[in-house]
């Protein structure tokens, strides 16, 4: 972060002393991903002249700097060019990022762009941007290396040293003379045997593969578990398109992991990346409004037992704990399920044992922190023994249904293909109030009013 805010605070004095040359020497001197990282600290218009300075002087670098920076970013760089520039631009970038570059871009730019590219990058872009957003086949590269199943080693070795354009030659896919996938094996195992042995020898048969319309965070998924470095992705007729490699993984694990986040948080990473305080009001309103709803249904449950509120006034001071407790198991089982469910660690089949397990483990808190809520009940608070008791029972009662929510509500979501990021902090927070209230209001306060 150190090293972010000198090279920050170094582009701005050049900017705005115009020190042209000396800013482009000094930017072209950072590897992009660090230029990436300062860009973020950078307001918007320094932002842009940066770029611009860097897309007219150093197409490599400006290249560079955009397959890197974060994607909402990445309009804000490019807004206001011409397509032109934007074409010479993109030109050298990996044929995935542009085509995610482009996939925002109004239809029109987008097809002056492309026609300004070089023919064989333009095609490999159009073919990308045929497929869904957030899929395999938008994320994978078709610059891999497959060979004829009858090559033989000495002509493999021959082609990977040619493969200059080629991403992850640490793996060799072996097809037949339609382009069907038939095998594949590591470059390891191509220089471990004799130069005369034909590649169909020697390959792996058993090849694990993703259709190009699979999702990416299942992509990531298959990658993590079988510790690949990338997978083939296969069409319907098992013809190989293209190979989704391991740092292409990497960014779709940290995006998903940081919208999920956030959208647990109500946010988004788009609200963080934003200057703008009215577009940051707007993400949050359905959630807020979520949250007031859950808060007037709370009150309006309050509301129903005020007669037994206005005979024991001593049952308010325990609303805070009912609910604060509630709410933080209730909280901890949705996260649990919620990254489960997300990353694949949790199937729909396991949920049932997650379930239960969430339950013993919030019927032994509230075990715990029940007799601990009775004795300040008794102790501190003044209510006889069996009230206190009731009072400690409600807590425990609480817990267990805030565990049964956070843990079942996902699920469910999930079921009925809702995303359970999205909607499960506003539902579980109102419905674990709501049943908080409803435990200690009909425990408690009948004891209380009864003497």
């Amino acid at each position: 972060m150190k090293d972010s805010t000198f090279l920050v605070e170094s582009v701005k004095k050049l900017l705005r002393r115009g020190a042209t040359t000396h800013l482009l020497n000094m930017l072209q001197k950072v590897r992009a991903a660090d230029l990436a990282e300062a860009f973020k600290l950078l307001d918007e218009d320094d932002r842009a002249s940066a770029f611009r300075l860097l897309a007219e002087r150093a197409t490599g670098a400006a290249a560079a700097l955009l397959g890197e920076i974060h994607p909402t970013l990445r309009a804000d760089l490019v807004r206001g060019m011409a397509p032109e520039e934007m074409a010479r631009v993109l030109q050298t970038l990996a044929s995935d990022d542009v085509a995610e570059i482009l996939a925002v871009a109004p239809a029109e730019d987008r097809q002056r762009i492309l026609s300004l590219m070089q023919r064989e990058a333009s095609e490999e872009v159009q073919d990308l941007l045929e497929y869904e957003d957030e899929t395999a086949g938008r994320i994978m590269t078709t610059r891999f290396l497959a060979l004829p199943e009858a090559t033989s080693v000495q002509e493999a070795i021959t082609a990977v040293q040619k493969a200059q354009e080629a991403e992850m030659v640490f793996y060799l896919y072996v097809v037949d003379a339609h382009g069907h996938l038939h095998g594949v094996l590591s470059l390891r195992r191509l220089l471990t045997v004799p130069p005369e042995t034909r590649l169909r020898d020697i390959m792996a048969s058993d090849v694990i593969t993703v259709r190009a319309e699979t999702d990416q965070e299942e992509v990531a998924r298959i990658v993590s578990r079988y510790d690949l470095l990338a997978v083939p992705v296969v069409d319907a007729e098992n013809i190989l398109v293209g190979i989704v490699t391991v740092d292409d993984v990497v960014d779709v694990m940290r995006e998903e992991a940081t919208e999920d986040f956030y959208k647990l948080a109500g946010t988004s990473d788009e609200e963080r990346l934003t200057k703008s305080t009215l577009r940051s009001a707007q993400v949050r309103v359905p959630w807020m409004l979520a949250a007031f709803v859950g808060g007037t249904l709370a009150a309006l449950v309050i509301k129903q037992y005020d007669a037994i509120l206005g005979r024991a006034t001593v049952l308010a001071c325990f609303i805070p704990v009912v609910l604060g407790m509630g709410g933080n198991i209730g909280t901890q089982a949705a996260t649990i399920m919620v990254r489960g469910l997300s990353t694949g660690r949790i199937s729909l089949r396991q949920t049932g044992g997650v379930i239960f397990k969430e339950i013993r483990i919030a019927l032994l808190l509230g075990l715990l922190f029940g007799a601990l809520l009775g004795l300040v009940a008794v102790l501190l608070v003044g209510l006889r023994f069996p009230a206190g008791l009731i009072v400690g029972l409600s807590l425990w009662v609480s817990m267990a249904l805030a565990a049964v929510v956070g843990s079942v509500l996902p699920m469910l979501l999930k079921v009925i293909h809702v995303d359970p990021a999205v909607a499960t902090s506003p539902f579980v927070t109102t419905a674990v109030d709501l049943l908080g209230l409803l435990a200690l209001f009909g425990l408690v306060g009948p004891r209380l009013v009864a003497g």
